[in-house]
């Protein structure tokens, strides 16, 4: 399996979720912005999945920007967002969206590698 896209503005998260998921044996790409993400260049492409926060700081680009640009880059993964707003926020219903997958904070991290290594 290919490194796990983290990505998330508070870095104490990013943080956490790469420690779980490589002491789970999966490897990751951890990032805090779009900026970040786009560094990575075509190396997030090998990724399988990006777990992506919906809000990624105000006026900031979004996690759903983020996701617009993998897919623009012909991302091929599983993409999952993980967000502290409620349902009914603006930016977790376009996260919903058709085939979406939302996690709510704090994540069930037992529930979120199921879901990773079943991608």
């Amino acid at each position: 399996m290919g490194p796990v896209l983290v990505v998330d503005d508070d870095a104490d998260l990013v943080d956490v979720m790469t420690i779980f998921l490589e002491d789970a044996g999966i490897l990751c790409l951890p990032a805090h912005s779009l900026a970040e993400v786009e560094a990575y260049g075509v190396r997030v492409l090998g990724s399988p999945f990006a777990l992506l926060d919906v809000n990624l700081g105000q006026g900031q680009p979004s996690g759903l920007d983020v996701a617009a640009y993998l897919r623009s880059m012909d991302f091929q993964g599983h993409i999952v967002f993980i967000t502290g707003h409620a349902q009914d926020h603006p930016l977790v219903r376009q996260a919903l969206g058709p085939r979406g997958l939302v996690l709510s904070k704090p994540v069930d991290t037992k529930a979120l590698l199921k879901i990773i290594t079943d991608s």
